[in-house]
C-alpha cells in the first residue's frame, strides 16, 4: 500500500507560505466577515435591545481574543518557517568545505563556519571574531608575490564597497603553519540595511605544492634537454660541412633542433619564473630604446614582414630589462608567426598618464571570439586544432602577463578573425619621467 496523502490543510500550508501580505489579507477577511455576520446574527438571536447592547461589548472582546489567537498562530508559523530556513542555511554553510566569513559594515567579522576554524587552526570561534583588519595583520596575510595585503586590498573592504574580488594569498595560521589560500569576496544584497560582505577562503596549499613540483620537474627536464639538442645541432653542422650533398636534409634537422631549443627555453624560462618569487633586478632603462633593439633583431629573421616602431623617447621605467625584453620578443614572435602571408607588424611605445604603454599590432589570422577568454591561460593555445595552428607550448602569453604583473602593470589585447590582433602591456614610468605625447609618426 502507498503512503497516505497528507491532509488538505497540511498540503495547503506548505504550498502557500505565510508572507506578511497573506497574513494581513487573512486578518482583513476575518475581520470583515466577523463585523458583517456577527451583527446580523446577534440581531436575529437577541430581541431585547438592552441585552443586545450588553452583548455587543462581549462580542467586541471575543473579536479581540479570537483575532489575537489568529495573529499568534500566524506569527508562530512565520517564526517556525524563518527558523527552519535559517537552520537550513546554517547547515548548508556549515557543510561547506571552504571557510566562510561574514563581515558587517563596521568591518567586523560577525559570523563564520566550522571550516574557518579548521583553516585558521583554532577551536575557539571568539579568536576569529572582531575587526577584520587587525585579524589580517595577525595572520600576516600577504599576496603570493610577496607584499602584505594593504587595508584597501582586503577583499572584505572591497566587497563592502560593492565590488566582487578574488586573489591568491598566503597566511600564517594561529598555530604558526603557513598555507596558500584563494580569497573571494562579494557583497550581500541587504538594502536598505547596512551592507554585509561574504568572504570565502579555500586552502590551495596542496595544489600549489603540486604546481611547484611540476615546475621543478619541467625546469630540470628542460635543462637536461638543452645539452643533447646542442650536441645534435653541432654534429648536424659538422656532417653538413663534410657531406655537401646532404645540405638540405641537414638544414631541416638544424631548423627543427632550433625549434625544439626555443620550446625548451620557453619551458625553462616559465618554470624558473614560477619558482622564483623575486621581482628581479630593478634598474632604470629606456623602454623605447629596448623596443628599438628588439624590433631591429626581428627584422633579420622576418624578411617577409615590414616591422615598424613608433615611439619618441626616452621613456624611462624601472625594472628587469631582460624580462621585459622577453615580453616584447614573445609579442613580436606571435605577431610574425600568426601572420603567415607576411604583412606589416607595428610596435608602438607611448606614455599615458604615468604609464609606459607598449603595443604590437599585426594583420594576421586573429583569434576566434569563443577562444579569446582563455588566451592568457598557461598551456592554452587559441589556434589548437585549427588550420592556423603553428605549434608552441602555450606559455609565452602566460609568462608575459606574469612578468608585467610583477612590474606593477597589466596586459590586454583586442583581436578579430582575419583582421589581426593587438597586444598591449603597461608598466609604471620611473619617477621624474615627463610623459610624452602619444606618437603619431616617426617610424623606425
Amino acid at each position: 500500500m502507498g503512503a497516505r496523502p497528507a491532509p488538505f490543510p497540511s498540503r495547503w500550508w506548505r504550498r502557500y507560505p505565510w508572507t506578511p501580505l497573506r497574513v494581513v489579507a487573512v486578518y482583513v477577511v476575518f475581520g470583515v466577515l466577523w463585523i458583517l455576520f456577527s451583527d446580523h446574527l446577534l440581531t436575529a438571536l437577541v430581541r431585547d435591545p438592552a441585552l443586545r447592547d450588553e452583548l455587543q461589548s462581549v462580542k467586541g472582546a471575543a473579536f479581540v481574543v479570537v483575532t489575537s489567537l489568529l495573529l499568534l498562530e500566524l506569527v508562530r508559523r512565520g517564526q517556525r518557517s524563518l527558523a527552519t530556513v535559517g537552520a537550513e542555511i546554517r547547515a548548508a554553510v556549515e557543510s561547506l568545505p571552504d571557510a566562510v566569513l561574514i563581515v558587517d559594515a563596521a568591518e567586523q567579522v560577525v559570523e563564520l563556519n566550522r571550516a574557518a576554524l579548521e583553516l585558521f587552526g583554532t577551536s575557539r570561534k571568539e579568536e576569529l571574531l572582531g575587526p577584520v583588519g587587525a585579524f589580517a595583520r595577525r595572520i600576516q596575510l600577504r599576496l603570493v608575490e610577496g607584499p602584505a595585503v594593504s587595508p584597501d586590498q582586503l577583499a572584505s573592504r572591497r566587497a563592502l564597497r560593492g565590488e566582487r574580488t578574488s586573489y591568491e594569498a598566503v597566511l600564517r595560521r594561529l598555530d604558526g603553519r603557513e598555507v596558500f589560500v584563494s580569497v573571494t569576496a562579494a557583497p550581500m544584497d541587504a538594502a536598505p540595511r547596512p551592507p554585509l560582505a561574504v568572504v570565502v577562503l579555500r586552502d590551495i596549499t596542496n595544489a600549489r605544492r603540486v604546481d611547484e613540483m611540476r615546475d621543478e620537474f619541467l625546469a630540470t627536464a628542460a635543462h637536461e634537454l638543452k645539452t643533447p639538442l646542442a650536441v645534435i645541432k653541432a654534429y648536424a653542422q659538422l656532417v653538413q660541412r663534410r657531406a655537401p650533398g646532404e645540405v638540405q636534409a641537414l638544414g631541416v634537422v638544424q631548423r627543427q633542433v632550433d625549434k625544439m631549443t626555443r620550446m625548451v627555453q620557453h619551458l625553462l624560462d616559465s618554470s624558473r619564473l614560477r619558482l622564483d618569487a623575486a621581482a628581479g633586478p630593478a634598474e632604470p632603462f629606456d623602454v623605447v630604446a629596448l623596443a628599438a633593439e628588439t624590433v631591429e633583431r626581428f627584422r633579420a629573421v622576418a624578411p617577409d614582414h615590414v616591422l615598424t616602431l613608433l615611439g619618441d623617447g626616452p621613456l624611462v621605467v624601472t625594472g628587469d630589462r631582460e624580462r621585459l625584453a622577453r615580453v616584447l620578443q614573445s609579442l613580436l614572435d606571435n605577431a610574425i608567426r600568426f601572420s603567415p602571408r607576411g604583412g606589416p607588424v607595428v610596435a608602438t611605445v607611448s606614455a599615458q598618464d604615468s604609464l609606459a604603454v607598449v603595443s604590437v599590432r599585426d594583420q594576421g589570422v586573429g583569434i576566434p571570439p569563443d577562444r579569446q577568454a582563455r588566451v592568457f591561460e598557461r598551456y592554452y593555445r587559441a589556434h589548437a586544432g585549427t588550420p592556423d595552428d603553428y605549434g608552441g607550448l602555450g606559455l609565452s602569453l602566460d609568462m608575459s602577463r606574469e612578468i608585467v604583473a610583477r612590474h606593477g602593470g597589466r596586459m590586454w589585447f583586442d583581436s578579430a578573425p582575419e583582421q589581426g590582433s593587438a597586444f598591449y602591456f603597461s608598466v609604471p614610468l620611473a619617477s621624474g619621467t615627463t610623459p610624452q605625447a602619444p606618437p603619431e609618426g616617426n617610424p623606425r
